[in-house]
């Protein structure tokens, strides 16, 4: 069964998906050309698929997927579902053939970890390589929240500076940063399998040793987990929890003076919300990054 969408919808539709997938694993098929995209803002159209054994295929179960579906497409176009039968084949493997890397701003490129890096025929000497599984739909560098802060990253880190990343997720902003040359990176999630989602892609990129990461919320963050006040801070969540962390949690006083906060997770139109929460914080927006309908803001001490 697959879905086309884009990076955006990708990872929604992925997780809907799971309960129903063969061994609740779902893959994601890149579509797009790198050689034609935006190198700044790469939205590539994705087809998510599930695969269900013939034994568990029903018209009770293909209409309830259609449902869901349905639901989704309410709050964001998705087209119909696609349904296929399939022989017998390497199936689980198969989706890899159509994965191609990726790059992101400058440096930045996300790198299938099946590939062998060495064939990569426009390697350069100081490209940043983040080596993900993009079968998983979690954390692959595809939805524009994510493209937002590596391109702020890329941007503002720099060899010796400390990063925190709040809410890490599948950790890959703060493997970014620890290839950029950050100094002391730390990272929390308040879900035990972030955590662990973490450490499994730190270890594939060679990263595990630099990164402190742990699950707690904010005020966990003590100058034991590292430094009280970070370089660059990272918050890639939703907007109204990004909001009640400046309002009620103080988020903009664990950035150094002169430090940045990056803020994503973002639909456009929550923009004005956030940005007089940060006022009212003591802070101000120093750059605000566009990617379809969301929104990444570079910020600072006023």
């Amino acid at each position: 069964m697959s879905v086309r969408t884009d990076g955006e919808g990708a990872e929604a539709v992925a997780e809907m998906l799971r309960p129903f997938a063969y061994q609740e694993s779902v893959v994601l098929e890149q579509l797009g050309d790198e050689a034609t995209a935006d190198p700044d803002a790469l939205e590539p159209f994705v087809t998510v698929k599930i695969y269900v054994p013939e034994d568990d295929d029903s018209p009770a179960l293909r209409r309830r997927i259609a449902e869901i579906l349905y639901h989704l497409a309410r709050l964001y176009p998705l087209p119909e579902p696609v349904f296929r039968e399939l022989a017998d084949e390497d199936w689980a493997n198969a989706w890899k053939e159509h994965y191609r890397p990726f790059r992101l701003g400058k440096r930045i490129v996300i790198w299938p970890a099946w590939l062998d890096r060495a064939a990569a025929e426009d390697s350069r000497p100081d490209d940043v390589v983040l080596t993900l599984d993009p079968g998983m739909a979690f954390g692959t560098g595809l939805h524009p929240t994510t493209q937002g802060c590596l391109q702020a990253l890329e941007q503002i880190v720099a060899p010796g500076m400390g990063v925190l990343d709040a809410g890490t997720g599948s950790g890959i902003l703060a493997i970014a940063a620890v290839k950029l040359g950050a100094d002391t990176v730390a990272a929390f999630d308040t879900d035990a399998l972030a955590v662990r989602a973490t450490q499994d892609n730190a270890a594939r990129n060679d990263a595990l040793a630099a990164i402190h990461v742990w699950r707690g919320e904010l005020d966990s963050v003590t100058p034991q987990t590292g430094r009280a006040q970070w370089d660059v801070v990272v918050a890639n969540i939703l907007a109204p929890v990004i909001i009640g962390l400046l309002a009620e949690n103080g988020l903009l006083a664990y950035v150094t003076p002169g430090g940045r906060l990056i803020l994503s997770g973002i639909i456009e139109e929550q923009a004005p919300d956030v940005e007089a929460a940060l006022v009212a914080a003591g802070g101000k927006v120093a750059q605000t990054i566009t990617a379809g309908d969301w929104v990444t803001l570079i910020a600072g001490h006023r």
